[in-house]
């Protein structure tokens, strides 16, 4: 895990380094001013306008799709594929009823006409 591009090893090294530049009490002191500094930056104003900035940042796909009304087109869409699935089934059910009436039945053979059945004459 990095932390500013830096790796935990790298981050216990400058920490070492620190320790032997400076020693332990000035080490606590340039924490102590580290940490106020810190907390005075995140209650500032410049921090908030920041934080939100990137908010705004990170939400600006979600809201320029809402004013595009890619919502509303993504609905009318989804409304109109289920009118074309219910016109579909409908046109599926007409073509079956037209096969089964222009279909011949096939349940009995059909009956011999009666040039089939006579003998030729002359024989």
């Amino acid at each position: 895990m990095q932390f500013l591009g830096i790796s935990p090893t790298e981050l216990i090294f400058i920490v070492i380094i620190l320790f032997l530049v400076l020693g332990p009490q000035d080490l606590v002191k340039l924490g102590s001013s580290l940490g106020r500094s810190i907390r005075n930056l995140r209650q500032s104003g410049a921090w908030k306008t920041f934080t939100d900035a990137t908010r705004q940042l990170r939400e600006l796909p979600q809201t320029l799709a809402r004013q595009a009304g890619v919502e509303e087109l993504e609905l009318m869409g989804r409304e109109i594929g289920s009118e074309l699935k219910q016109q579909r089934e409908k046109i599926e059910e007409l073509d079956r009823q037209f096969v089964a009436w222009t279909r011949t039945p096939t349940a009995s053979p059909p009956a011999p006409l009666e040039s089939e059945t006579k003998p030729p004459e002359g024989e």
